[in-house]
C-alpha cells in the first residue's frame, strides 16, 4: 500500500521573552503517537496581584540549539489556546492532544513554550527538554 505524507511549509517565528507573573509550575512534557501530539503539564499559574493575563498560548518547538530564553527560531510542531486567567487563579492538569505538525528531517531540541496575547504573542515561561529528539 502506497501512502502518501503532505507537509505544508512551516514558517519561521520569533518572539522574545519578557519577565511576567505568568508561568508553568510543576512537571511538563509531550507524548508523540504517530501524527498526533499531547502537551501536559501540572498548572499554569497568574501570579500578579490584580488584573487578567491576555489569551495564552502552550505550543511546543523544535529548534536546532537549546532555547535558553530571547528570540527562538524554529518549528512550531504544536499549539493551542487557553483563556486569559485571572489574578491568583491557576490552570490545573493542563493537557490537550492534536495534530503534531513535524519539521524537516534532522535532530532538534524542544521547547514547550507560555505565550501571553499583548498586542502580539510574546513568550513569558518555557521548559527547554534535555537531549534531541529525531524527526
Amino acid at each position: 500500500m502506497r501512502r502518501t505524507i503532505f507537509l505544508f511549509c512551516l514558517s519561521f517565528f520569533i518572539f522574545s521573552i519578557e519577565l511576567s507573573a505568568q508561568n508553568f509550575s510543576g512537571t511538563w512534557g509531550y507524548k508523540i503517537d504517530g501524527n498526533y501530539i499531547t502537551l501536559y503539564g501540572d498548572k499554569i499559574q497568574n501570579q500578579n496581584n490584580g488584573g487578567r493575563t491576555g489569551t495564552l498560548k502552550v505550543a511546543i518547538w523544535a529548534t536546532n540549539y537549546r532555547y535558553n530564553g530571547g528570540r527562538i527560531n524554529g518549528y512550531t510542531l504544536y499549539e493551542y489556546t487557553l483563556d486569559p486567567l485571572d489574578a491568583g487563579r491557576y490552570y490545573y492538569d493542563v493537557s490537550n492532544t492534536g495534530w503534531c505538525t513535524y519539521p524537516p528531517s534532522g535532530s532538534y531540541y524542544l521547547t514547550i513554550l507560555l505565550l501571553e496575547y499583548d498586542g502580539d504573542y510574546k513568550i513569558v515561561d518555557y521548559i527547554s527538554m534535555d537531549g534531541y529528539t529525531r524527526f
